[in-house]
């Protein structure tokens, strides 16, 4: 995968102008990495959902996805390009599936899976988020308890969105999409999540960078 690693460069010229330790030019590395993976990440999977017919579909994933990882965290791969990689294939995946189950859902069976999946996702938000990093770990009990409450207020927040779509007999499929998006991440949080990371990492990452 080192062909992809087009940051090093900027990283050494950095390096030499700076006079930056090999360390800190390896942060500088993973930085810049993940900034602009995390841009071309979004701007891919957007534009996989819109070639796939699915872009509202596939933002409403995306968006889902982003607002709660923020409080709440979740498996994390070792690289950003991985992480990207898994983004530009979920996602739209997401949003397509979302698009294609809504013609087969009423305002009763939406509501019920709307309602299950809020009771299972705010019963595995309360017991796992947030779950941190080890290159970021979150020592304070307090802030933990912030972050845990943000999170299943969000997911209350979406709630009532969904609501009001099914109740206006609109969107359905964006009903669903918030739904695949709040699971996914709840998926992220689990230790079936985290084995999952591993996978991809050791699939996609064979060989190394």
């Amino acid at each position: 995968m080192s062909g992809f690693n087009f940051v090093r460069p900027a990283a050494s010229y950095l390096k030499e102008k700076l006079s930056l330790t090999t360390e800190e030019e390896e942060i500088a590395v993973f930085g810049m990495q993940l900034i602009i993976y995390a841009l071309t990440g979004a701007v891919s999977v957007l534009a996989i959902g819109w070639l796939l017919g699915c872009f509202w579909t596939t933002l409403t994933v995306f968006m889902t996805v982003v607002v709660l990882r923020l409080p709440s965290g979740g498996a994390h791969s070792g690289s950003p390009l991985v992480c990207a990689i898994i983004g530009m294939v979920v996602t739209p995946a997401l949003g397509k599936l979302a698009q294609m189950a809504a013609p087969f859902f009423n305002f009763f069976s939406l509501s019920l899976i709307v309602v299950l999946g809020l009771i299972s996702s705010v019963i595995t938000f309360s017991r796992l988020a947030p779950v941190d990093s080890p290159a970021k770990p979150i020592t304070d009990t307090t802030h933990r308890r912030k972050l845990r409450f943000y999170s299943i207020l969000l997911i209350f927040v979406f709630a009532v969105g969904q609501c009001w779509l099914i109740f206006n007999g609109r969107a359905f499929d964006l009903v669903w999409a918030v739904s695949l998006g709040l699971w996914w991440q709840a998926f992220s949080l689990t230790g079936s999540g985290h084995r999952f990371a591993v996978f991809t990492d050791n699939l996609l990452m064979k060989g190394g960078e």
